[in-house]
Parts: structure tokens; sequence; C-alpha cells
């Protein structure tokens, strides 16, 4: 058996397009979807290497300072990791990846993760609207960087394959497209509190409700704190970002307050409480000097919430109330006193004072 690896890699789309598409009528079920994760997976991880294997057969090893000839054609070797490829991609080859591609393959890499070694939960919605993202992605990649490398013959055979993976993406994006329009009029009212869905990455979770649940994957979260964890995730647990962007609210007090962009105003961050749904967009905020990880408004006087205000009221008062004048009956002056203050040294007593004897 011979399989090249661009037609391996062709061959495993052909397969999760049928999958995807194979009830005409609504969404795969559970077990064309966990074949479809799977292969889709292992497509993008071949399609990859082989572009890089075009640049150097050494590029595909885990480690190329290790690579031999005789591994390489034997098969007998470690390769690289998806995200390494990707890597090596942008950074060797000098190709200008996307990084919404690099964040659709990551996240597809973790559901491949979980079917194969834990147990994976998603919504079937979340799961397709993923795949065509990384489909939107491979097809014009397999164009740009691989078919032009490819003499006439082979060429060929992949626009045959292509073209079937095509026709049943087309089918999935219309999938995708009626669902977001008979979402828009009833997102329409609440759109100055719709964000991205961390599950899907479709801007259909609104905020405000009991508890989060996502329009259009119909995705549900235990509670605020949860979605706004994943949310941050989403966005700032790439490469390249050290922190995480969650706050206590100053409105509600629930640990949900995030930087965040809504359905009404794309381009525009704002903070966003993912749990009472306040905007602060029109509100400088700043973390409170009490060191409690509540935000307060930038131009307060003191810059401290009203709790950690009080505590420091209360703290204050109860020191004025309780200064003693020291006190050094029968103390010696190394004695620590009842409070704690320190001793001054005793004085030498006049001539006739009484003396303890």
């Amino acid at each position: 058996m011979h399989y090249p690896l661009i037609t391996n890699g062709l061959d495993y789309l052909i397969d999760v397009a049928d999958r995807l598409t194979a009830d005409p009528a609504g969404l795969p079920d559970a077990r064309a979807l966990k074949y479809a994760v799977l292969h889709l997976q292992a497509a993008t991880e071949v399609l990859l290497k082989a572009r890089l294997q075009d640049e150097h057969w050494t590029l595909v090893f885990k480690k190329p300072e290790t690579a031999t000839r005789t591994a390489f054609d034997n098969a007998d070797f470690e390769s690289c990791t998806t995200d390494e490829a990707f890597t090596r991609l942008t950074q060797i080859t000098g190709l200008d990846l996307p990084d919404k591609a690099l964040a659709a393959v990551k996240k597809l890499a973790r559901d491949r993760n979980a079917l194969q070694h834990y147990a994976f939960t998603a919504p079937a919605g979340a799961v397709e609207a993923r795949a065509a993202d990384v489909l939107n992605f491979l097809l014009p990649f397999i164009a740009d960087h691989l078919l032009p490398r490819l003499d006439t013959e082979q060429r060929d055979d992949a626009d045959l394959m292509l073209a079937a993976v095509r026709g049943k993406l087309a089918r999935i994006e219309a999938y995708l497209k009626k669902r977001r329009n008979e979402l828009r009029t009833e997102l329409k009212d609440v759109a100055n509190r719709t964000v991205t869905c961390p599950e899907c990455e479709q801007m259909t979770l609104v905020l405000g409700g009991d508890l989060p649940k996502c329009r259009f994957c119909l995705k549900a979260w235990d509670s605020t704190l949860t979605v706004a964890d994943e949310y941050t995730f989403q966005l700032y647990g790439m490469p390249g970002h050290d922190e995480r962007d969650l706050w206590v609210c100053p409105a509600c007090e629930a640990e949900a307050l995030v930087t965040a962009v809504t359905a009404d105003a794309p381009d525009t961050p704002r903070k966003l409480c993912f749990s009472c749904a306040t905007d602060f967009a029109g509100t400088a905020l700043t973390l409170c000097g009490g060191g409690c990880g509540r935000c307060v408004p930038a131009d307060s006087e003191e810059l401290l919430c009203p709790d950690c205000a009080t505590l420091a009221f209360d703290q204050n008062l109860t020191m004025s109330e309780t200064d003693p004048q020291p006190n050094t009956r029968g103390l010696e002056p190394d004695e620590p006193s009842e409070h704690g203050w320190p001793r001054p040294e005793p004085s030498t007593p006049p001539a006739n004072s009484p003396t303890r004897t």
C-alpha cells in the first residue's frame, strides 16, 4: 500500500466531510463526530508536516539535530507535534499563518486528546463549528502551499479529492449560516450583553441570566465563574500572555469581571461582568488598594472598595481607642507590656522617694 502524504491527508479530509454531512436533516451523531475529530486532527498533522518535509526532511523530527536518513526512510523516529510544526512553518519556512488558525488547530488537538485519553463531552454544534474552522484553514493552506509544489498528475488527483471536500463543506457552512440567521432576531435585543462562546466561538453567549448558556451550541455552564475563566483562557491563555484577565466585579462582587467585546460593539473592548452583565465601558477601573482583588473607579479618592474602606476605618478607630500610655508598674525595661508597646528606660527616683523591696 502506498499513500503519499498529501493524498493521505486529503483522504482523511474526505472521510471527515462524509461523517459531518451523513445526516442531511441535522447534526451528525456522536460516533460520526468522534471519528470526524480524530481524522481531522490526523489530516491537519499530515498536511502541515507534508509542507514541512518539503522544506527539509529533518524538520519533521522531534529533534532535527538527531535526524538520520535511515530513520527517516524507515519511518522509525519521533516526529514533531502539530504545534511544533506550526511554529517551524512560520519561523523557518516563513509562512504567514493566521493566529485564528493556530487557535482552531489547538482546540481541535485538545478535543482529540480528550477523545483518546479521557471522557469527552461537547455539544455537537460546537464540534461541527470547530471542524468547519479547521477545514476553512486547511483548504486554502493546501491550495496555496501544497498544490503548487506538486507535479501535474499529482495536482490533478489532489484537485479531484479537494472538490469532494469543498462540496461537503458547503453543506456544513449552510447549516451554520442557517443557525446563525435563526438566532439573529433572537439576539438583537440583547446584543449589548452577548459575547463569544468559549466552546463554539460563535457570538451567541448571552450574559445576565440565571446560568450562562450558549444559544448556538447550547453549551451550559454551572457557574458564571467557570464561563468567565474559560473565556479569559480562550483570549489570554495563548502564548504571549502571562496573566488572565479576571477580577471581582464592583457591582455584584462576583469574580467574573473580564475584558470582553459584545455583539453590538465587536471592536470595542470593555470591562464586562459575566455574572450581573454590568458594562463598565464608560468607567475607568483600577484594582482596590486594599489588595482584595476588587476593582474600583480610578477617579475615587481613596482607591478602596467599600469593604476595604470600612475595614481601614475600623482599624484606625480601634487603634485610637486602645492606644495606651506606657505602664511600667512592676515591669523591667525589656519586658513587653500587655499591649506590646515599647517600654522607656525607668528614670532615677527622687532622693526621698520610696523604693521597692
